[in-house]
C-alpha cells in the first residue's frame, strides 16, 4: 500500500557545532517530495538551559499552524479546515458565486458522505488520494475551475502524471481510479455534473504485489516460540489474528473482553469496528484453551483485549502497534521480509482451507460478503493449487531422487 506522508511535525535539532533549530517538513506537490525548513531565529543568544524553553515554543506555535492547513508557502492565507484538512483561502466569497473553493468544498462534501459509510481506515484511504488529486488540480492550473469543468482530458493527465512522475503500480492506479470515480458517480447521482469525466483512463504496466505472504510452518514455530518467551500480549495477539482472520488495525485492536463468548464459541466483531457490517466467527478449541490460560475473561467487560500495558485495559494498543513489533521479532528472528503481521491471517487461512473447511466456512471466518472475494483471496495469496501437479513424480526419476 502507498505511503502517504504530508507532514514531518516540528522537533528540536542540537547539530555537533553547537548550533541549535528547530526543523520540519511538508510534501510538496510540484516538488513531489517533503521538503525541509528549519527555524533558527532566537537560539543565537541562548545558553545551553533556554534552549529547550524557546524550542518548545516555536515547536507550539508550527505544530498548530501545520495542523490546521498553513503551509510555508501559504504566505498570510487565510486558513479553515475541511474534510479534504488543508483548505487555503484569500476570500471567502458566497456559494452562489464563481469562486476558487468549488472545487474543494465538493470534495470535502463527496468525503463527508463517504465518513458515515465506510470503515475509518477506508475513510483515510480515501481522503488522502482525494487530497492528493485537489492538491494536483491545484498545482497545475485547475484549482479555480467549476466542478463540471473537470473533463476527461484533465483526468487522463492526473493519471499520466501518477504513472510516469509518481512511478505508481498498477494495483495502486487501478485503486485511485475506483475512488475518484465513485466519487464523480456521487456528483452525477446528485446533479452537479451531467457525465462521469473518469473514463478510458491509461492503465500503469508496472506490477508490483506487495501482498503479505503467508508463513511456513518452521517459521511460524520459530516466530511463535520466540514470542511466548518474550511477549505474552504479541502471542496472543498472534493467535487471535491466526484462529479469527481479523484486520488488525481496526477489528483485532478494538475488541473488548465483552466480544469473547466462550459458551458459544464466538468472536463479536462490532458495528463501528468491521469494514462493511456486523460479524461473527467461530473461536476454535485451540483459541479457547489460550483464552482460559492466559485469563482474558477475568477483566473488566467493557476493558480492550489488547490493553496499553500489556493486558486488557481501558486503553488499546495504538493502530500500528502489532505491525512495527512484528516487525522487531521478524528481523531479529532473520526472517523473510515477505512476512508483516497481517500474514498471521493469511497463514490461518490457508491452514483452514488443508483442514478441509469449504468455500462458505472460509468466507464467513474471512467477512467476505460474496463467494467472489473469497475465491479472489485464495487465488491472491495461495494461487491455484491442483494435487496432479504435487503429486507429479514420472518413473524416470526413480534412484534419481
Amino acid at each position: 500500500m502507498e505511503k502517504q506522508i504530508d507532514v514531518v511535525l516540528p522537533y528540536l535539532v542540537d547539530s555537533n557545532n553547537g548550533t541549535y533549530f528547530v526543523e520540519y517538513r511538508c510534501f510538496y506537490i510540484k516538488t513531489n517530495r517533503l521538503e525541509r525548513f528549519r527555524v533558527y531565529k532566537g537560539f543565537a543568544k541562548l545558553c545551553p538551559e533556554q534552549v529547550a524553553g524557546h524550542a518548545k515554543k516555536i515547536i507550539s506555535h508550527l505544530t498548530d499552524k501545520l495542523k490546521s492547513g498553513w503551509r510555508p508557502w501559504d504566505g498570510n492565507n487565510v486558513i479553515y479546515r475541511d474534510e479534504i484538512e488543508y483548505h487555503n483561502v484569500v476570500s471567502i466569497t458566497g456559494r452562489t458565486r464563481k469562486d476558487k473553493n468549488q472545487i474543494r468544498r465538493y470534495f470535502s462534501e463527496f468525503l463527508t458522505y463517504k465518513k458515515s459509510d465506510v470503515s475509518l481506515k477506508s475513510y483515510e484511504t480515501y481522503q488522502s488520494k482525494i487530497r492528493r488529486f485537489e492538491l494536483w488540480l491545484e498545482s497545475n492550473g485547475y484549482g479555480e475551475l467549476l466542478l463540471s469543468q473537470l473533463t476527461n482530458e484533465i483526468i487522463t493527465k492526473y493519471f499520466i502524471y501518477l504513472i510516469q512522475k509518481r512511478k505508481l503500480d498498477s494495483v495502486t492506479v487501478k485503486n485511485y481510479r475506483i475512488l475518484i470515480s465513485s466519487m464523480f458517480a456521487y456528483f452525477l447521482k446528485t446533479k452537479l455534473i451531467k457525465e462521469n469525466p473518469v473514463h478510458d483512463i491509461p492503465r500503469a504496466s508496472k506490477l508490483v504485489d506487495n501482498a503479505a505472504r503467508p508463513i511456513t510452518d518452521r517459521d511460524m514455530k520459530k516466530y511463535l516460540e520466540y514470542v511466548a518467551l518474550h511477549d505474552k500480549q504479541m502471542l496472543v495477539a498472534s493467535l487471535f489474528q491466526f484462529f479469527l482472520l481479523l484486520r488488525p488495525g481496526q477489528e483485532l485492536r478494538l475488541m473488548k473482553v465483552q466480544d469473547i463468548d466462550l459458551h458459544r464459541k464466538a468472536a463479536y466483531v462490532a458495528d463501528n469496528n468491521a469494514k462493511m457490517r456486523k460479524r461473527v466467527v467461530t473461536i476454535p478449541q485451540a483459541l479457547e484453551e489460550l483464552i482460559l490460560n492466559a485469563n482474558l475473561l477475568a477483566f473488566d467487560a467493557n476493558f480492550y483485549i489488547f490493553g496499553k500495558y500489556g493486558e486488557p485495559g481501558p486503553v488499546t494498543v495504538g493502530k500500528n502497534h502489532f505491525n512495527r513489533k512484528f516487525r522487531i521479532y521478524r528481523d531479529i528472528l532473520k526472517l523473510s521480509e515477505k512476512y508483516s503481521f497481517y500474514s498471521l491471517k493469511h497463514t490461518g487461512a490457508g491452514i483452514l482451507m488443508e483442514s478441509g473447511a469449504t468455500l462458505a466456512e472460509l468466507m464467513a471466518q474471512l467477512g467476505h460478503t460474496s463467494f467472489e472475494s473469497t475465491i479472489h483471496y485464495v487465488r491472491r495469496h495461495f494461487g491455484e493449487k491442483s494435487q496432479k501437479v504435487v503429486n507429479l513424480r514420472p518413473e524416470f526419476l526413480k534412484g534419481i531422487i
